[in-house]
């Protein structure tokens, strides 16, 4: 029996309005799909903002950092909707690789008790910090 996965959908609190702006977003448009135009357009905005935060984020300014993190969030439901991207796959994309994370840090830190510490050969070392 494995776990249940949690997702933003799942959680109580704020994280249901990203659900119901994700929907109003994915609503059928006149096109099809996005011109070129219409995307680089969504992405300049996504950058501009995520850069803002990052500013945000080294001045210390957190009522700044909150605008700015609410204006990444929509601009990147926007991207997904207009590409008919769905957030629930991105999501489980996270899950798998926190999953992947944990794994591969429960094989690295397995301790074995009849072994020094010194001695110890940890055929499943993991020597990066970057998750699959």
């Amino acid at each position: 029996m494995s776990p249940s996965r949690h997702t933003p959908s799942d959680q109580p609190g704020a994280t249901h309005v990203l659900g119901r702006l994700h929907d109003r977003l994915r609503r059928p448009r006149n096109r099809a799909t996005p011109d070129q135009a219409t995307s680089r357009q969504a992405g300049r905005a996504f950058a501009c903002a995520a850069e803002k935060c990052v500013m945000d984020l080294m001045t210390g300014d957190r009522p700044d950092l909150v605008r700015h993190s609410a204006d990444v969030l929509t601009h990147l439901l926007e991207i997904w909707a207009a590409h008919d991207l769905n957030a629930e796959d991105v999501w489980i994309e996270l899950d798998r690789r926190t999953r992947m994370g944990n794994l591969l840090l429960a094989l690295n830190m397995a301790e074995r008790g009849s072994i020094p510490p010194g001695a110890r050969r940890r055929p499943w070392k993991i020597r990066t910090t970057k998750l699959p």
